[in-house]
């Protein structure tokens, strides 16, 4: 009877831990991830096998933009400030109608005789502003020139294109695209990015009467393209004008490029995962990485596994 009577006390006790335990609670992940080798060529496709099955898998390749060291470190770089653009210039006989100028002093009132005063300086010469060619826009590269010497302190920058159509002449038609801002970094061009592009410059005319009075064919903006444009016989017309003027553009030391993010390769709906396929375009050694998580409305738990690869 005591042998039976610890018996059950003992079989209470397991009911009682059993009863005590969470059924929700989260653990950690268990698994494994691993390749055929180490060595592989540009292009090749790899096949990572997975075992364990965690809730989700997110995936870190190790190229920039998806690295697992920048997860929650921010991509901070020194870089160098240029500026690049495509033009054309078509029809007519004004060859000398556009130039490309820059100040800060600019007080941001756009009417044409406060932007007329402002001094503006001369940069056209470090790109190339493309000559007169056919009848209708065919771009060019205008070129990348490092602008860090146009930088003052505590001063924006203003950029300004200067169109006119000359007096008693035909008109030529001068259009800009993309526009940008660079930041350049020297250590990886591949992490260079832009700072402002053409868009994001908001530039606008200031026209003189004779620009903004024409019943059609007024000098225009869009979002990706600043326009000169005119009656195309100004034979017995005067001089028309305007200045295309950026808005603000403020130059950082630093380029911030943020956190990298990762590819979510399995979601908790989705059964259970035993390989991941995927080609580099880049030769280089990379630390691949692959994050586990199980997680519910109690919490989350991860573990990180890593591959270093090499690509030839």
């Amino acid at each position: 009877m005591v042998i039976m009577k610890r018996y059950l006390v003992a079989i209470g006790i397991l009911f009682a831990i059993s009863a005590c335990k969470d059924s929700y609670e989260v653990n950690t992940p268990v698994f494994s991830v691993s390749t055929a080798q180490n060595v592989y060529a540009v292009g090749e496709k790899i096949k990572f096998n997975i075992e364990g099955s965690p809730d989700m898998i997110n995936f870190y390749s190790g190229a920039n933009g998806n690295d697992y060291t920048f997860y929650n470190k921010e991509r901070i770089y020194d870089m160098t400030p240029s500026l690049s653009f495509r033009a054309a210039k078509y029809s007519g006989n004004n060859e000398d109608c556009a130039e490309l100028y820059y100040t800060t002093e600019f007080n941001e009132d756009y009417s044409y005789n406060n932007v007329k005063s402002v001094n503006w300086i001369k940069i056209s010469s470090r790109f190339n502003i493309p000559s007169i060619v056919g009848t209708s826009a065919s771009f060019s590269d205008g070129g990348n020139s490092n602008i860090s010497d146009l930088i003052e302190e505590g001063k924006p920058i203003y950029f300004a294109w200067y169109c006119k159509t000359n007096a008693g002449s035909e008109r030529t038609r001068f259009q800009v695209m993309n526009f940008n801002v660079n930041g350049e970094v020297l250590s990886d061009s591949d992490l260079s990015g832009v700072l402002y592009s053409q868009s994001q410059l908001g530039f606008k005319w200031a026209l003189n009467d004779e620009a903004a009075n024409q019943v059609s064919n007024v000098p225009a903006i869009t979002n990706s393209l600043v326009y000169w444009d005119g009656i195309f016989n100004n034979s017995l017309g005067l001089l028309k004008e305007g200045y295309a003027v950026s808005g603000p553009v403020t130059i950082p030391e630093q380029i911030n490029l943020g956190l990298d993010k990762p590819k979510v390769i399995k979601s908790i709906q989705t059964e259970n995962m035993k390989e991941y396929y995927y080609t580099f375009d880049k030769a280089g050694t990379y630390e691949v990485t692959f994050v586990g998580y199980n997680i519910n409305f109690k919490g989350k738990k991860e573990a990180v596994k890593t591959i270093k690869l090499v690509i030839e």
